[in-house]
């Protein structure tokens, strides 16, 4: 394909069928791309388009959609990202998840809006896609290599082309396996790794340049001008991102009561530990250089280095989850345990959250030596991070219980309610004792317990500005959450960075999308694709059997209280009840969480 764009959308995606080993492109509506935007809206109606709801998540009739927006290919801030979405075999609900990097430019580049991935081929391939051509390949030589050893060799081999790629977790379908480009950056969260594995996709490889038009340059401008100049002016994304990256956090998320400790049991620390972890002693110890992903102005990457290993990170959620929420504060042990799993394709926040389950069931005579080779699964044990991550994406000893997640883990030691998970995935670095609508947020995410695709909820209790609600506010959570999640669907199916709402709202990026486009795209607009996609993505859990009462959180939330602000806090029962119904009610659910028939 050699035309340009016309105003942001291709008006097709590539259908790739791993089974007959036939690639073709088709046709996208004007009705779906104007009523699902793109990213995660658009490969969330083409995902539910193509998948029985009911299938086996690491079966052949499982669906890999990956989705670009209308800004990917433009200069507006963070417009680099692509969306995948598919069936998680973490929750056996839709799994959603998200990455920076180059890769999705590269898709964009090829002449397709979307990629939909069909079917399992009977032994390892890959797929190349350029303008004017797609095919599916053999690749049996990359088989059993990690993350960085499939990158170079493709980077080598097939030059020009970006890399998205599984490593040996994929392979061996580890539930909470990731996808990654750029070596680090990664669809991390449901296990979308896992699924590729069970389909022997081994990666894509994109390349492609076709450049996109803007039909109303004015109107695209004014809301650039005015994004570019909030993120300049709030603390975050001027500042504290670039000077620290996300790790920059630590210390305040601590200074809030919320950084979770050994499988949040509490949310005590000491100074003097939070001071080895925080991103102070990042920047201070290993880093070489701060970095970006494609077209993002707030450089939150960390390029780090540990004596001759080096890599990305760790990032805020890593740095907690294999850290405090383990027991540890070794910095140098947390960033090579991250390299490893970047390397053998690991999400890092459910293997940090899985193995804080392992310690605390070790701990409580449930898993016993002879159940680990004789290794001392014990809080604050540093030094086995590394090893647990190799025999979790080899599956070797304990690591095949482990790359269960949480959930199959504390489900097979007959102690479920060390599982520090909803709907099987684990909850990200946040306590949500100390937040009623982080709380909600986690209870209420599509995807499970994930702070992005369930809201970010922190920032509305902190760094809100005049946004700012209490976050023991009950009359006002479920509004909250509901604004913070439909946030988030247009960030994603905008394809653009979540940091960005730490500076603005919907309002630039209505005028941005409108002006590359030339179709009304009104803040009213993006609102009502919001919601047409969280009620989507809510019908295709009800059809693959989710109930009202997954919707919860771990009984630990509503039995064992933290000390928030001097305060004892849980979030009992009736609280839970009580959020969840209000949470329908403002969705326009009924009882059940189902949309009800006029939506």
């Amino acid at each position: 394909m050699t035309e340009k764009m016309a105003y942001g959308f291709w008006g097709r995606f590539l259908e790739v069928n791993l089974t007959s080993g036939r690639a073709e492109s088709k046709p996208l509506s004007p009705q779906i791309m104007s009523d699902y935007l793109g990213g995660r809206g658009l490969a969330a109606k083409l995902f539910s388009d193509a998948v029985d709801p009911k299938c086996d998540p690491l079966g052949k009739d499982n669906v890999i959609v990956i989705a670009t927006s209308p800004l990917l290919g433009t200069n507006a801030p963070t417009s680099c990202r692509g969306h995948m979405v598919f069936k998680s075999p973490l929750t056996n609900m839709i799994g959603s998840s998200n990455s920076g990097g180059t890769w999705a430019s590269g898709l964009k580049g090829s002449g397709y809006d979307a990629i939909v991935i069909k079917g399992k081929a009977g032994e390892p391939v890959m797929i190349e896609l350029k303008p004017d051509h797609a095919e599916i390949a053999p690749c049996k030589e990359l088989w059993g290599k990690d993350v960085p050893e499939t990158t170079d060799h493709l980077a080598e081999t097939k030059k020009g082309g970006k890399v998205l790629c599984i490593g040996p977790a994929g392979e061996n379908l580890v539930r909470f396996a990731a996808v990654l480009n750029n070596k680090n950056r990664a669809y991390g969260r449901s296990g979308p790794g896992a699924v590729w594995g069970s389909k022997n996709l081994k990666a894509i490889l994109v390349s492609g340049k076709n450049k996109i038009e803007i039909q109303d340059a004015e109107r695209y401008q004014s809301g650039l001008d005015q994004a570019n100049y909030l993120l300049r002016q709030a603390p975050i994304t001027k500042r504290l991102l670039k000077e620290l990256g996300t790790a920059g956090l630590i210390k305040l998320i601590g200074i809030i009561d919320m950084l979770p400790h050994k499988n949040f049991q509490d949310v005590t620390h000491r100074d003097e530990d939070l001071d080895r972890v925080s991103g102070e002693a990042l920047r201070d110890l290993i880093l070489e250089k701060a970095g970006a992903c494609f077209r993002c102005p707030l450089a939150c990457q960390r390029h780090t280095r540990i004596g001759g290993k080096k890599g990305e990170g760790p990032e805020y959620e890593t740095m907690i989850m294999m850290g405090p929420d383990c027991g540890v504060y070794d910095l140098e042990a947390i960033a090579k345990a991250n390299y490893l799993c970047n390397e053998l394709g690991m999400d890092t926040m459910s293997f940090g959250g899985t193995v804080a389950a392992a310690m605390e069931l070790f701990e409580r005579g449930a898993v016993a030596k002879d159940d680990t080779g004789g290794m001392e699964l014990k809080f604050g044990n540093a030094g086995i991070l590394e090893k647990l991550a190799e025999m979790t994406a080899f599956r070797k000893g304990i690591g095949d219980k482990l790359a269960e997640g949480s959930r199959g883990l504390a489900n097979f030691f007959e102690h479920p309610e060390f599982s520090m998970a909803v709907k099987g995935l684990e909850i990200p670095a946040y306590d949500p004792r100390s937040s009623f609508t982080q709380a909600l947020g986690y209870m209420t995410s599509p995807t499970g317990a994930c702070h992005l695709r369930g809201g970010y909820a922190a920032s509305l209790a902190f760094f809100g500005g005049t946004k700012e609600i209490p976050r023991f506010s009950l009359q006002q959570a479920a509004v909250a959450v509901r604004n913070l999640q439909n946030l988030g669907i247009l960030q994603d199916s905008l394809g653009i960075c979540r940091f960005t709402g730490f500076a603005f709202s919907a309002d630039p990026w209505a005028r941005m999308v409108s002006g590359v486009t030339g179709l009304d795209f009104s803040t009213r607009t993006l609102e009502e694709i919001a919601n047409r996609v969280a009620d989507l993505e809510r019908v295709f859990n009800l059809e693959a059997g989710a109930k009202a009462e997954d919707d919860t959180l771990p009984e630990r939330f509503s039995k064992e209280p933290i000390v928030v602000s001097g305060k004892e806090r849980v979030i009992p029962k009736e609280t839970i009840e009580r959020m969840r119904n209000d949470y329908y009610t403002v969705r326009g659910w009924d009882e059940q969480g189902k949309p009800r028939d006029k939506k």
